[in-house]
């Protein structure tokens, strides 16, 4: 029974190592012919966005979110207070609705107040006190716009705002204890490192093995080359889709001339393995570096 346990996990390692190996080629796909444009203009406005100091929490979270699987479990339906929409969101969510943006704004939207005073032209999600979301369905369960949830939904909780500082001022990535999402990601990259462990225990030769492949590409991702720096660029340019939508990261990626933005399944292979390397920096130093 052991024996086959560990033949599993050892097929399973075998499996995510080739699929990082054959993403780290692939991305290339997405760079035009004469290759990729200079970062330098794109960089600034890149920053004015979400500013360098932010990293590595920025990307890393951006790889978490990417690879983690929502549960639907509706807890942060039900718990978050406020859900602030922009007008992109309340006119996808109408049209899904099938009805205008004029009666979505009245029946489902309210303005955002700050001490009794309306904030510009912000808007919230209309909800009744103690109530959960109004499109949360426990039927379902979860949320019944799933597909065209707000930006700030869709960015929960890895890229949430709050996090984002937190992880800043900490110096360290967050964990939520109550979203089964992030308990069984965790537990995942866990058992990766576990795996690595064990085939290095059963290593022969460094480089014949999967604990040495794993070793290469993992360095490589913090790397200067020119394929470990266009997977951190599109994970970064993923995450700000992720954060602002796709409409602020097309216009970027166009400028920098990639043919289009990738993919999530594209980038999971690769995030997993650069999520997992954060962490176990992280568990081995008082604060990653910026």
């Amino acid at each position: 029974m052991l024996k086959k346990r560990c033949v599993a996990l050892k097929e399973e390692l075998q499996q995510r190592i080739h699929k990082a190996q054959e993403a780290m080629q692939s991305l290339q796909a997405i760079l035009p012919s004469p290759g990729q444009k200079p970062q330098e203009t794109v960089a600034e406005a890149m920053n004015e966005l979400i500013s360098q100091d932010y990293e590595p929490y920025f990307s890393g979270n951006a790889a978490l979110h990417l690879v983690s699987r929502c549960r639907r479990c509706g807890r942060c339906c039900q718990k978050e207070l406020t859900v602030a929409v922009s007008f992109q969101d309340c006119k996808r969510i109408a049209k899904h609705k099938g009805i205008s943006l004029k009666r979505f704004m009245k029946d489902y939207t309210l303005p955002h107040e700050l001490k009794g005073e309306a904030v510009g032209n912000a808007r919230m999600i209309r909800k009744e006190t103690g109530k959960p979301c109004p499109f949360y369905d426990s039927t379902l369960p979860g949320c019944s716009i799933q597909s065209v949830k707000p930006q700030v939904c869709s960015a929960a909780l890895y890229l949430s705002k709050m996090n984002l500082l937190l992880c800043e001022e900490n110096r360290k990535f967050s964990t939520f204890s109550n979203c089964p999402a992030d308990v069984e990601l965790r537990e995942r990259i866990a058992n990766f490192s576990q795996m690595l462990k064990e085939e290095q225990k059963q290593k022969t030769t460094a480089k014949e093995t999967l604990d040495g492949l794993a070793a290469n590409l993992l360095a490589e991702l913090f790397q200067s080359s020119p394929h470990a720096n266009l997977f951190r660029l599109l994970l970064r340019l993923k995450g700000m889709e992720k954060y602002f939508g796709r409409d602020t990261a097309l216009p970027l990626a166009q400028k920098m001339g990639l043919k289009r933005l990738p993919e999530d399944e594209e980038l999971k292979p690769l995030a997993f393995l650069f999520a997992a390397m954060l962490l176990e920096k992280e568990a081995s130093e008082p604060a990653l570096a910026q």
